[in-house]
């Protein structure tokens, strides 16, 4: 059995001041690993074979209100402990969640109040 790795609190960074209608820049961290599970059986050949299992986020939701505005798909080639940065246009005053989902389809998830 493959030892447990446990899924971050994402930690979400939004601007101090939002008018409504700016595009601001979100920032959106957490810690988790990203392991492919492969190891290198014969350099020469760069052959590889499954050692373990992998380990990795798959996806990052944005939900702002009760609307997805866009969905990441991540892979094994996301680095460790993802800082992702993203613009979006700020036009209600609503919540907005950020959901991770790693291959095991376990999540976190962080919200914060986008407010004028």
């Amino acid at each position: 059995m493959a030892k447990k790795i446990k899924m971050g609190k994402p930690k979400m960074r939004l601007p101090r001041k939002i008018k409504k209608g700016e595009i601001i820049e979100v920032r959106v961290k957490i810690r988790y690993p990203s392991i492919t599970g492969l190891k290198i059986v014969d350099e020469e050949k760069q052959i590889f074979a499954r050692d373990k299992e992998a380990v990795f986020l798959r996806k990052m939701d944005v939900i702002y209100g009760d609307q997805t505005i866009t969905e990441y798909q991540m892979t094994s080639a996301t680095s460790p402990d993802p800082l992702i940065r993203f613009k979006m246009r700020a036009d209600k005053e609503a919540p907005l969640k950020i959901v991770f989902t790693n291959i095991r389809d376990e999540s976190s998830e962080v919200i914060k109040n986008i407010k004028f």
